[in-house]
């Protein structure tokens, strides 16, 4: 068989071209990288298969490839939003470092070697030593999570001793104020002031206000 032949046997058995140009998929990678992208994977595939004048990607079924790979992305990110407090941006969300290009495998699979489909000569980690790095990975989100839930209870405590100070503080005034206008010459004292500690214990123990 004709070289000619079997080229034209093997595009045939292709999925979808793609339209980065010559320009190495890895640069691409880089790009994505440097602008803080969360997924540099599923981002350069995006880039490298949906042509930039015509805003059309290249087939149906890279299309549809990449659907299912922001669908399985946009779960991961559910799924890991929970365990943070509520408000927290996607920005301050860590995500593991491999899920970008599981979520590709998953998806496209793999091609010759440790590469992943339609991806570039990029090298993939075997299995073995990806989820070893994914259990690190995870196991530190857990604990900057559970970090950030403490941060957050503490900051609410804080914030509630404050208003029940103030709050104690305004009853007082009004209580002394009527003294004032019952017992001729009566001087207001100065509150005693919330100490630093106090504010952080927060509501472990009540707060009273004293006189001097």
């Amino acid at each position: 068989m004709k070289r000619s032949e079997i080229n034209s046997i093997n595009r045939s058995k292709k999925r979808w071209d793609h339209c980065g140009g010559s320009r190495p998929f890895s640069l691409y990678y880089n790009d994505h990288i440097e602008a803080g992208s969360q997924f540099p994977d599923i981002d350069t595939w995006g880039t490298t298969h949906m042509s930039k004048k015509k805003k059309n990607w290249v087939n149906d079924a890279a299309k549809d490839a990449h659907d299912e790979m922001i669908k399985k992305k946009n779960d991961y990110l559910e799924n890991i939003t929970e365990m943070y407090p509520e408000g927290t941006s996607l920005d301050e969300i860590v995500v593991a470092p491999n899920i970008g290009t599981e979520i590709m495998e998953d998806v496209i699979g793999r091609g010759c070697g440790r590469t992943i489909r339609g991806a570039g000569k990029r090298r993939v980690r075997e299995t073995s030593s990806s989820s070893s790095s994914n259990t690190s990975s995870i196991a530190l989100t857990k604990e900057v999570q559970e970090l950030q839930a403490q941060l957050q209870m503490e900051r609410k405590a804080r914030m509630k001793v404050v208003a029940e100070h103030e709050e104690q503080k305004a009853q007082w005034g009004f209580v002394m104020q009527q003294l004032r206008v019952l017992v001729p010459g009566f001087l207001i004292p100065e509150p005693t002031p919330l100490s630093h500690e106090d504010a952080e214990d927060g509501d472990e123990s009540d707060h009273s206000q004293s006189f001097t």
